[in-house]
C-alpha cells in the first residue's frame, strides 16, 4: 500500500447490473484518492478521499451534475454566490451544472466521499474514461471560476497537488 499507486477500475454497467465496494479504501497522512466503483454511459459513482484540504478553487462542471454524499469526517462547501455549508457524515449537496462551487475538507479525520454524476453525453459509449471512470467528454467541460480548463492536479485544487501518503494499517469500512 505504501507505492501510492492503488488504483480501483471502474466496474462497467454496460448491459446489466453490477456490484461495486467500497471496503477497504486505503485512509491518508496527505494527499487524496479518487477512486472509480462504478461507470454507465450516462451515470458515473466514484469515492474520494482527503486528508486535508479539498477542493480549493472555484470551478464548475459544464456537462454535469452531479452530488457529494460524506461517509465520513465533514467539508465546508462554498458556493460561487458566497454561501458556505458545513456538511457532514450521511449529508449531502447535489450541484447542478455550470454551478461555481469549492470545498474544504476538516483537518480532525479523513474526508471520504461519495461522488455520483450524470449527464446528457456529447458521445456514445464507454470508450473514453478518466481513471475515475467519469468519460472524458464531460471532463472536458469543467472549469474554473475564471473560466480556464480545470485540471486534475492544478495546484490550485489543493490537496490533489500534494503527494499521496497511505495512512498505514487504515482504512474505510474494513472487512
Amino acid at each position: 500500500m505504501d507505492d501510492g499507486n492503488i488504483v480501483r477500475q471502474p466496474v462497467a454497467a454496460v448491459d446489466e447490473a453490477v456490484v461495486f465496494s467500497m471496503r477497504n479504501l486505503p485512509l491518508l497522512e496527505q494527499g487524496t484518492t479518487y477512486d472509480a466503483l462504478s461507470t454507465a454511459e450516462n451515470l458515473w459513482i466514484s469515492v474520494k478521499v482527503y486528508a486535508s484540504g479539498g477542493e480549493n478553487a472555484l470551478h464548475a462542471h459544464g456537462g454535469e451534475d452531479h452530488a457529494f454524499i460524506v461517509l465520513q469526517g465533514k467539508a465546508t462547501f462554498t458556493f460561487g454566490d458566497g454561501r458556505a455549508q458545513i456538511v457532514g457524515a450521511h449529508e449531502g449537496v447535489m450541484i447542478p451544472k455550470n454551478v461555481l462551487y469549492k470545498f474544504e475538507a476538516d483537518e480532525t479525520e479523513n474526508l471520504v466521499l461519495l461522488r455520483v454524476g450524470g449527464g446528457q453525453r456529447t458521445v456514445s459509449g464507454l470508450g473514453e474514461l478518466t481513471r475515475f471512470g467519469t468519460p472524458k467528454d464531460v471532463v472536458r467541460q469543467t472549469t474554473f471560476g475564471d473560466g480556464s480548463v480545470k485540471v486534475g492536479d492544478d495546484a490550485r485544487n489543493g490537496e490533489t497537488a500534494k503527494q499521496r501518503i497511505y495512512a498505514a494499517g487504515k482504512f474505510f469500512a474494513p472487512e
